[in-house]
C-alpha cells in the first residue's frame, strides 16, 4: 500500500513537472511575438498599424527609409513607387494613407492629413490616437475629436460594438460530454449520432445562412453544413478552416480548398500548414518554419525573405531591427528601421 501510494505521488510529481514545462514553453511562444513588437512600441502602435494596413491603398508609401537608406533626419516621409517623395514634409510617426487621409504626429501631437499633406486636423493636446472599434474612425483629443479616415470628414460619434445575427442552430455538450448540433426550433439533433466535437468556420457563425462544420468522431474528421448534407465523410486524417479556406491533410499534404456554387474547389497543394488567414486576396495565410514566419500565396509561392515575426493577417512583420509592412498584394516594404 506504502509503495502504491509513493508511486502515485511521484506520477502526480511528473505530471505536475510536465504542466510546469508545457506551460513555460507556451508563455514562451507568446513572449516571443511581444518582446518583438515590444523593442518598437516607442514608436509604433501595432494596434493601429494592423488595422490602418488593411484599409490603406498601395499607391504611396510611408517609412523612414527610402531605398533602404535611413532618412537624414530619422522622420517618417510619404514616397511614391519610384522613390520620390510624394508630401515633402517630415513627420515623427505617419501610417499609411486609408483613402483620403493619412495619421501622423507631429510636435508631439496627432493630427489627420490630406494627400497634399495639409492638416484636415492638427491636435494641441498630446493624448495618443485611438481608433473605433467597428468603423475604425480615428479619435483624437480623448474621444472629443472623431474623423473618418477614409473620407477625412469629422463624425459626430461612433458604433460601439456591431451586433452580430444569431445562427439558427446551436453546438451543445451532452451529458456523455460529447457534442451534438441542434436545430433551435425545434431542438431537434441535426445528426444521428454524439461527435467528439463539431468546429463551426467562424466567420459565418453569425450568419444565418448554411455554415460549415467540422465534425470529429473517433479520431477522424469529416466536413457538413449546418443542414446535415455531407461534404467531406468522417473519415479524414485532419481537417481544419482558415478564414475563409478548408485545409485539409492527405499523405502529409496540406489542401486548400474553397466552399463555392456548393462544392470544394481546390486552390492549392502545399507541405506548410498555415496557423492564420491574411487579408490578402492573393495569399492564403501565415505560417512558421524553424522558427521563422513566412506568407503562402495561392500561386503556392511565399516571400522572398523570412521574418523573425509576422502579424496574424499578414499586415507587418518584424525582422532585425526593421518592422516591415505587406501591402494587398503581400509584397512588403520597410516601414521603420532603428
Amino acid at each position: 500500500m506504502i509503495n502504491h501510494l509513493n508511486n502515485l505521488k511521484m506520477l502526480l510529481n511528473k505530471t505536475k513537472l510536465l504542466i510546469t514545462i508545457i506551460t513555460l514553453l507556451v508563455v514562451t511562444s507568446n513572449v516571443s511575438a511581444q518582446d518583438q513588437m515590444a523593442q518598437f512600441s516607442d514608436k509604433i502602435d501595432f494596434n493601429i498599424l494592423n488595422e490602418i494596413i488593411k484599409m490603406s491603398d498601395d499607391t504611396v508609401y510611408v517609412s523612414n527609409t527610402n531605398k533602404n537608406h535611413l532618412s537624414e533626419d530619422g522622420l517618417f516621409y510619404f514616397y511614391d513607387k519610384n522613390g520620390n517623395k510624394a508630401i515633402e514634409m517630415g513627420y515623427e510617426v505617419a501610417y499609411p494613407f486609408t483613402g483620403k487621409s493619412a495619421i501622423v504626429k507631429s510636435n508631439g501631437n496627432w493630427g489627420l492629413i490630406n494627400r497634399l499633406g495639409e492638416f484636415i486636423y492638427q491636435s494641441q493636446f498630446p493624448f495618443p490616437i485611438k481608433l473605433s472599434s467597428y468603423e475604425k474612425y480615428g479619435i483624437f483629443d480623448d474621444g472629443r475629436i472623431i474623423y473618418n479616415l477614409r473620407s477625412g470628414t469629422q463624425q459626430s460619434g461612433f458604433i460601439n460594438c456591431a451586433e452580430p445575427m444569431t445562427p439558427d442552430y446551436s453546438i451543445v455538450k451532452t451529458q456523455s460530454k460529447k457534442y451534438e448540433l441542434v436545430h433551435k426550433k425545434d431542438q431537434k439533433s441535426i445528426f444521428k449520432s454524439e461527435m467528439d466535437s463539431i468546429i463551426s468556420q467562424n466567420f459565418l457563425i453569425y450568419s444565418n445562412s448554411q455554415n460549415l462544420l467540422i465534425l470529429k468522431k473517433k479520431d477522424k474528421y469529416g466536413l457538413f453544413l449546418s443542414n446535415g448534407n455531407e461534404i467531406l465523410k468522417i473519415k479524414h486524417e485532419k481537417i481544419q478552416f482558415l478564414g475563409k479556406y478548408i485545409m485539409l491533410l492527405e499523405d502529409k499534404v496540406w489542401k486548400y480548398y474553397l466552399f463555392e456554387n456548393n462544392k470544394l474547389n481546390l486552390i492549392i497543394s502545399s507541405e506548410f500548414q498555415c496557423t492564420s488567414p491574411t487579408y490578402q486576396s492573393n495569399a492564403i495565410g501565415v505560417y512558421s518554419k524553424d522558427k521563422k514566419y513566412n506568407i503562402l500565396k495561392i500561386n503556392g509561392e511565399n516571400l522572398s525573405q523570412e521574418f523573425d515575426y509576422i502579424s496574424v493577417e499578414g499586415t507587418f512583420g518584424i525582422k532585425n531591427n526593421s518592422v516591415m509592412i505587406f501591402n494587398s498584394k503581400a509584397d512588403f516594404y520597410i516601414f521603420y528601421k532603428k
